[in-house]
């Protein structure tokens, strides 16, 4: 039986979880910024999965915490996948922002740099330059600052509802009964 509200620890375990995820793209960044535009390196792949381990721990973590401390030891795995989700509204909230003040003051270039790749390859496909004018012209809109940091509170929930439909398998925990 509930018998406190969600959102507080909600809240808390978002935020860890977006700090978390923040902290580790600033390290990852730190000891190698083209790591930002490259995500299949080997540097890449390791910062994707230590972030996808540490997020579903998390989530992990959060949720049993509260089945244990909250609603007497037991969650159907429903509700444990709903309280992953109000956790990861402000997480997905906190690092959409990150990724604004990271694209827009940390590493300004990146999307320049990324869109002169992407030109670069059409060229060497043989595309016209009037056709990678217009191409470049409808990237620039999408890869503005602010149109990325919307997509990226997009993509942040989808990818914690990935991580939460996986930790919600390991705290689901039913009742037990006695049948006597």
């Amino acid at each position: 039986m509930e018998t406190t509200s969600p959102w507080p620890s909600a809240l808390r375990y978002g935020l860890i979880l977006a700090f978390v995820q923040i902290i580790i793209n600033l390290v990852f960044y730190i000891i190698n910024p083209e790591s930002a535009q490259n995500s299949m390196s080997a540097l890449g792949v390791t910062q994707m999965l230590l972030v996808a381990v540490l997020s579903i721990y998390i989530l992990y973590h959060g949720t049993v915490k509260r089945r244990d401390e909250d609603l007497g030891g037991s969650i159907a795995y429903n509700k444990s996948l709903g309280f992953m989700l109000r956790m990861a509204l402000p997480a997905a909230f906190v690092v959409s922002v990150y990724t604004f003040i990271f694209l827009k003051y940390i590493n300004s270039d990146m999307m320049e740099k990324a869109m002169e790749i992407q030109a670069q390859e059409m060229y060497n496909k043989g595309m016209s330059e009037e056709q990678i004018d217009q191409a470049m012209g409808m990237a620039k809109k999408m890869t503005s600052p602010a149109a990325v940091t919307v997509m990226s509170m997009f993509g942040s929930m989808i990818i914690f509802f990935i991580y939460a439909l996986i930790a919600s398998i390991f705290t689901k925990k039913v009742p037990v009964t006695d049948n006597n």
